[in-house]
Formats: C-alpha cells, sequence, structure tokens
C-alpha cells in the first residue's frame, strides 16, 4: 500500500518567549537542543516526530510516520542564563570595598601601640572580610547558548537528516577556601593579652605563630612586643573559578522501520574546546581575560542511537542513547609568571546518557513527556541534574502555536524550568 508523500517546509518564523524561573541543566548535554519548539515545551522531543529536530533528540522518529516530510530549519537559536544572586556585581561589589587593604591599615594602626581596646578594630576587620567572601561562597552561575541547521526527509522506509549545531555551556563557582584561616586570625587576637604581654605564655604564643609575633627580653625572659603578623593579598585563597565547553557537531541522522519498530543514528564528529579559568577572588573578571590563555581543543566522533514505536492506541513511545562513546575533557591553563601551559587537574566527562519518551498528536495540538534513566554529572562543582520534562503544544487554528512546559530536575528542585513559548506559522508554514 502506497503512502501520499506530502512535503512540508519548516521555516524559522517562530516567535519563543521562554520563561525560566530557575535554571537549565548543569550537565553540558542533558538539554538535547534549543530550537523554539522543543525549549517551549520544557524540552521534550524523544517522542515527537518532528523532522526538523530528530537529529537533536532520537533520530528514529524519521521513521515514525507513514507521510513523507521534508524540512529545512534554522538558524536555530537559543540562550538561557542563570544568575541568580547576580554574582557578576556581588564580585566587583567586594573587590571596590578594599577589604583586605582596610585590614592591612588596621594591623599597621595596631601594632603602633598594641592594645585590647584597639584590638577590636582588627578582629572587625577580619570578620567584615570573612563575612563577605562567606556570602559570595558557592555563589553559581550558568550560561548555555547555541545555534543550530538541519535538513532532512522523512519516511517509513528511510528516513535522513543533515544538521550542524554549535553550542556552548559556561558555570562560574566562587570558591572559599579562607573561613578557617580568618576564624583562626580573629580568634588568635582574642587570646592574647595585649595590655600586660608578659602574661602570656610562650607555648601560647608558639601555638599562634600564623598570627602573632612576639618577643623575648634576654635579660628578664618576660615577653614584650606582641603584635599581629602582616596580612596581604597572598593570604586570600578564595577562588573564582570558570570552566565552559564549547562545542561544534556535524552528523546524519539515518533512520528506517525494523519490524515494529523504527530505528536511527547518528554518527557525527565533534570538535569541542574546553575553558578552564581561576584566578584570586581579589582580583578575578570574569568578563575580561584572554581565553587563549584557558583553553583547550578537542576533535573526536561519537554515536547516538534510538528507537520509537507508534501504540495501537496513537502514543509514540521512543527511546534514544546519546554521546555513546564516553569523552574525558582535560583542563590546562597558562602559567601567568612562567607563561608555561599546565594541567589543571580539571575533567569534564560526557559521559553516555540515556532518555525515554512518550508523546501523542492530535489535530488540536501535542502533549510530551521525557525522563532522563540517570543522574548525569555536574562540572566546576555544580550538582548533577536527572530531567523528568513535560510539555504541551495547543495548535487549533493551524497557523499559531501556544506552547508550555515543567523541565523537573530531580537531581536538585531549585534548578527547575518552567517555560512557555508561541508559535506562528502564516500560510500553513510552520
Amino acid at each position: 500500500m502506497s503512502n501520499r508523500t506530502v512535503r512540508n517546509y519548516y521555516l524559522p518564523v517562530v516567535l519563543l518567549i521562554t520563561f525560566s524561573l530557575l535554571l537549565v541543566s548543569s550537565n553540558l548535554f542533558a538539554q538535547s537542543g534549543f530550537d523554539p519548539r522543543s525549549m517551549g515545551m520544557g524540552g521534550t522531543g524523544v517522542a515527537v516526530a518532528n523532522p526538523a529536530t530528530a537529529p537533536f533528540f532520537n533520530p528514529a522518529v524519521l521513521s515514525i510516520e507513514e507521510r513523507e516530510r521534508f524540512s529545512i530549519d534554522g538558524p536555530i537559536l537559543g540562550v538561557r542564563a542563570y544568575d541568580p544572586n547576580n554574582f557578576r556585581n556581588e564580585l566587583n561589589s567586594f573587590q571596590n570595598l578594599d577589604l583586605v587593604d582596610g585590614l592591612q591599615t588596621s594591623i599597621s594602626n595596631f601594632n603602633l601601640a598594641p592594645s585590647e581596646a584597639s584590638s577590636t578594630a582588627v578582629v572587625a576587620s577580619i570578620n567584615e572580610l570573612n563575612d563577605s567572601l562567606g556570602a559570595l561562597g558557592g555563589s553559581p552561575v550558568q550560561a548555555n547558548l547555541g545555534i543550530g541547521l538541519t535538513l532532512g526527509d522523512t519516511g517509513q522506509k528511510f528516513g535522513w537528516a543533515i544538521y550542524t549545531t554549535g553550542n556552548g555551556a559556561f558555570g562560574t563557582l566562587f570558591n572559599y577556601r579562607d573561613g578557617a584561616f580568618l576564624g583562626g586570625f580573629a580568634d588568635a587576637i582574642d587570646q592574647v593579652n595585649f595590655d600586660n604581654p608578659a602574661s602570656n605564655t610562650t607555648a601560647q604564643l608558639d601555638a599562634l605563630a600564623d598570627f602573632i609575633t612576639y618577643d623575648v627580653d634576654p635579660n628578664t625572659g618576660e615577653i614584650t612586643n606582641v603584635q599581629v603578623v602582616d596580612f596581604s593579598e597572598d593570604n586570600i585563597e578564595s577562588t573564582v573559578d570558570v570552566m565552559g565547553l564549547g562545542w561544534m557537531e556535524v552528523g546524519v541522522s539515518l533512520s528506517t522501520h525494523l519490524g515494529d519498530f523504527a530505528c536511527g543514528v547518528t554518527p557525527k564528529f565533534v570538535r569541542a574546546r574546553i575553558f578552564d579559568y581561576s584566578a584570586s577572588a581579589l582580583s578575578a573578571d570574569v568578563s575580561d581575560f584572554d581565553v587563549t590563555d584557558y583553553q583547550t581543543d578537542y576533535e573526536n566522533f561519537n554515536i547516538d542511537i534510538g528507537f520509537a514505536r507508534e501504540t495501537a492506541d496513537g502514543w509514540i513511545i521512543g527511546m534514544v542513547g546519546k554521546n555513546l562513546i564516553e569523552q574525558k575533557y582535560k583542563g590546562y591553563r597558562r602559567d601567568p609568571v612562567t607563561q608555561v601551559i599546565e594541567p589543571t587537574g580539571n575533567v569534564i566527562t560526557i559521559s553516555p546518557t540515556i532518555q525515554v519518551g512518550a508523546a501523542r498528536q492530535e489535530e488540536w495540538g501535542t502533549v510530551a513527556v521525557d525522563f532522563d534513566l540517570q543522574e548525569t554529572e555536574g562540572f566546576n562543582g555544580l550538582p548533577g541534574s536527572q530531567y523528568l520534562s513535560t510539555g504541551v503544544e495547543l495548535d487549533p487554528w493551524g497557523w499559531g502555536q501556544v506552547r508550555a512546559g515543567y523541565r523537573a530536575n530531580l537531581s536538585d528542585s531549585e534548578r527547575s524550568v518552567l517555560s512557555a513559548g508561541i508559535g506562528i506559522s502564516p500560510f500553513g508554514i510552520h
């Protein structure tokens, strides 16, 4: 029995409005695509029979429908950002306070005339610096961007799609490492009697040698001249760390029907570039640094394999394994003093992921749900992710679509995403 060939040309006449309550994925490949339809529908697509996005979600859906559809989709462009604490402005504000200079001044003034009364100003400066650093600690910033182009044709006997996509994912984290030192610094000053230096013992002061200096009178053996050690920027160990991965894919998705199942495969060439930047909390500038000092390039091949089946009651069930060849991208950066490229010890691992999905398409629209079968690892100290995504598209008029979705991160509920979007399809062009 032959099927009438229907050819639809998919053009990017789409307006998307995405409302992100809290972020996106911590895994670089957890969100398969940036096309407006899937983003508006909570990131679903594993079982949605859309030839324009099949290479990004599941190549098997190219052969799930009886009708034939030719598609061109591009440019596909998407951007996401997550900065709940406005970290960049908070970091700039912290650096502008010059709290280290303030602490140095307090110590210098104190050492001119040490006393119990004047030591309170030093302790206050230490605590202010410690509290300000602690307020920045753990503040995550993430950004994802993507652009793509697809060209393909569906068919149960043979479906194909050629695609290219460029993506980037970056995570910034403030690593707070000074709490123990600064807390110990303040405690040490509280333990010393500066009004009566002789009442202190050498054993006591030796235990505080990281923070206190003193002299011993050679004639009497009494302790004199107890002072606070100088403090400098070198004492600050907290850092601003930025890691990211930019990658470009070029691939071909092929599909066919085997028995009751549609089967698809996407071999692809991947060019990856890892960024691994780290700088002191006092000098870091996350918007202005030479990226060539912190980047490393890689090239490799990978593969996606997918399956799909349409049930008797009209549901499409899909499963896909993506990036089935595990890749490890090691970070390197140039030492600012020696100018030598050195390994950082950080690694971004792209592990295989498996997703399942179900979708149903009716005259009035589409409903879909996707689920990650395993948790994916985060990077740069950020949490991992495991998503349950749901979405709906209403298309009762044929020329306009209303979309909504929810992407629940089962590993970190604060990073779930509510999305909504609209599509405009004049003259039947989708």
